[in-house]
């Protein structure tokens, strides 16, 4: 520590930190502006353990962007540096800024915008083809904002910022850029209208999520087969090489039904090489760049618009094949990297610090974003409707969405809904203890709060699957349990304040990226008989179909898809995170069994119902089949009735409604009328009577 270490920490407070060596009884500190040297008022004094602590008060207005410094009377001086005077209300109040940001392209002009109210000077570097040019960016104290408007036409130049902040420099890239080179080198300048340009439109979706059929997928594990240039890249879900049992990529997922499909992060990560995509691998929960799409994923990564437009055209291709893509979104934590903004722009402002003003670990990731805050609650809002209105995403999965904020998700939605009153909003409520108030938290407590939003229902996974925490097999597995919840579950826990006031908020699941796939829990993890597992992730699936709420699927479920065990595989490469079609074709029935369900789903509206009155009155538990190893429910429409048995054991059980069409018979689709039928196997049975 130099001798004087002092930080401005609210507009009327400088807390200054001394070395003991030049400490007395009677110090005096004074401002350095300039020529003008201002004694301050000392109000308090600390030992501590390395320094001793002065807190003093200053009455003239400091503008932060200005040098200043602090002196005793012995001359000793130390540079005044900003303190957590950004986490002051009025920082947010008085440096409030809604204007354009980053580099803003015309033929004639680009225009470098950047938010940095504490920053000292910006320099702007700008280089092509050996070329270089570095430019001061000018401070608009009537906007609160740095720019720099470089004349003539730089479309394609490479860019990046070098800011001194207190008083050193750091080169970071801008948190506003739309393009990136390799390994987030430095940013691009583009041309917006140079981007690909889609062709079809966004497929119709009713808006009501129960409507909707999620499957979730990753670029890079749907792609692994792939031996051409396009494997783990974009446009690799793309191609289909048919296997004598089915299509791949995108042909497969559309062969399936679903409605939506979400695709694990696709904007620039860390934690891989953009150029030799086999050196790492990652799942790309490890953001640096909110607005340019990720690097590992393009087969050109250091082009300005190829990653741009990869991705424009895989979208484009999904709503040609009738499904809509939703976006999986990180915006609880940011990774750690040289030239990362997060950090370096504004010290102490993007970020949660608890009470003693240590940075928060809640996300597991060393850092939390400080969504509450104007200006990275702007970022947030800012990103989702680029992604939307550029893209076109058709909703956006939350990563620990807990750890934001409420006022920001609900600004969200509002603005989101302008553009497409259909977008689909969901994520992970767990309630994670961080400095944000609990109230202020968007996790599943207060779900009250946010209406707009669903939720992955951990109560459905591990009640129907079992707790992979406490190893206990679920329901699926032929567990006794208490029919109160299998029946509130498939009611869309919605009902009797099981959990949610709709069932348009649960997110219905047994697994997903995370943790165990649901074979290998039973396998690996319980140490189950293949047979059995198999049998139960039958039914898990079967009862995710046909309960009310927001069906989700991850990717190779259907084929009992598994990591070897790997409880968490987020970095693991190669054969573990794999789509395997070779076990897609082993399993080639079970594959067709979920298409079949999805069929049934999408024809019978009573089973997607999206008001919990309507479930109410029209769902009923058949009580007198409710039993150990069964339970019962009756589906009524004007027309008709769904009866709905879910049976978990071997035993041949004998059902009848007095003459009814059987749907499904726990494997597969049906059509033909039965009146005392024989449920010999475990699995979800319909049947249909007309009225």
């Amino acid at each position: 520590m130099e001798k004087i270490d002092a930080y401005i920490d609210s507009y009327d407070i400088i807390t200054i930190l001394i070395d003991k060596g030049i400490d007395n009884e009677a110090k005096r500190f004074f401002l350095i502006d300039g020529d003008s040297k201002i004694e301050l008022e000392l109000i308090s004094y600390y030992q501590e353990s390395e320094h001793n602590k002065y807190v003093a008060r200053f009455v003239p207005e400091i503008i932060l962007h200005k040098d200043y410094y602090i002196e005793d009377e012995f001359g000793h001086r130390g540079y005044l540096k900003s303190g957590s005077i950004v986490r002051d209300p009025r920082f947010d109040e008085i440096y409030e800024y809604d204007g354009p940001l980053g580099a803003i392209y015309t033929p004639n002009e680009t225009t470098f915008r950047i938010w940095t109210p504490v920053a000292k000077e910006v320099i702007v570097e700008i280089f092509l083809n050996g070329k270089y040019e570095e430019h001061y960016l000018k401070y608009l104290e009537d906007e609160n904002v740095w720019e720099y408007k470089r004349q003539g036409d730089i479309e394609g130049y490479k860019y990046i910022y070098r800011i001194r902040v207190n008083d050193e420099f750091n080169r970071v890239l801008d948190p506003y850029a739309l393009s990136s080179g390799a390994n987030a080198e430095y940013n691009y300048v583009v041309d917006p209208s140079k981007f690909y340009k889609m062709k079809n439109k966004m497929p119709k979706f009713s808006g009501k999520y129960t409507d909707a059929i999620i499957y979730e997928a990753s670029i890079r594990d749907f792609t692994q087969d792939l031996t051409s240039n396009n494997r783990g890249c974009f446009l690799g879900m793309l191609e289909d090489r048919p296997t004598k049992k089915g299509p791949t990529g995108l042909e497969y997922i559309k062969s399936l039904g679903v409605t939506h499909v979400q695709l694990l992060p696709v904007f620039d990560f860390e934690g891989v090489d953009d150029v030799d995509k086999n050196i790492k691998y990652n799942w790309g929960y490890n953001p640096i760049q909110f607005f340019v799409p990720c690097g590992y994923y393009s087969e050109l990564p250091d082009d300005p618009y190829s990653r741009i437009n990869e991705l424009l055209k895989l979208i484009d291709e999904f709503h040609g094949a009738g499904i809509r893509v939703n976006f999986d979104v990180v915006f609880n934590h940011v990774y750690e990297t040289p030239y990362l903004a997060f950090g370096k722009i504004n010290p102490g402002y993007d970020f949660r610090v608890d009470y003693s003003g240590e940075l928060s670990n809640a996300s597991g990731c060393g850092n939390v974003l400080a969504t509450e805050r104007k200006a990275v609650s702007r970022l947030v809002k800012d990103a989702l409707k680029y992604y939307q209105t550029v893209f076109k995403a058709s909703g956006f999965r939350f990563d620990l969405m807990g750890l934001l904020d409420i006022d920001t998700l609900n600004e969200a939605e509002e603005e989101l809904r302008k553009y497409d009153d259909s977008v689909m909003l969901y994520g992970e409520g767990w309630n994670m203890h961080n400095p944000l108030p609990e109230d202020k938290r968007p996790s599943m407590d207060n779900y009250k709060k946010i209406p707009g939003y669903a939720f992955f229902n951990d109560k459905f996974r591990d009640f129907v699957r079992g707790s992979q925490w406490n190893k206990i097999p679920g329901y699926a597995f032929d567990r006794e349990a208490q029919a109160y919840d299998i029946n509130n579950l498939v009611l869309g826990s919605c009902l009797n304040d099981y959990k949610f006031d709709e069932p348009t908020q649960s997110v219905n699941y047994v697994e997903c990226h995370d943790n165990y796939t649901f074979y290998d829990f039973g396998y690996y993890s319980m140490g189950l008989d293949d047979y059995q597992v198999i049998d139960a992730a039958r039914i898990a699936e079967s009862i995710i179909m046909i309960s009310e709420g927001i069906p989700f699927i991850h990717a190779g479920q259907e084929f009992y898809r598994t990591k070897q065990g790997i409880e968490n595989s987020y970095r693991h490469k190669g054969l573990v995170n794999k789509f395997n079609y070779l076990r897609r074709d082993k399993y080639i029935e079970s594959v067709n069994m979920l298409k079949d369900l999805i069929n049934i789903r999408k024809k019978y509206p009573v089973l997607r119902l999206n008001k919990s009155e309507d479930i109410e009155e029209n769902v009923k538990v058949l009580d007198n089949l409710v039993g150990e190893h069964r339970t019962a429910f009756v589906f009524n429409d004007e027309k008709y009735q769904l009866f709905v048995i879910i049976k978990t054991d071997y035993r041949d059980e004998v059902v009848d409604f007095g003459g009814t069409m059987l749907l499904f018979d726990g494997f597969k689709k049906c059509g033909y009328q039965v009146f005392r039928y024989t449920m010999k196997n475990p699995g979800v049975y319909i049947f249909r009577k007309d009225i």
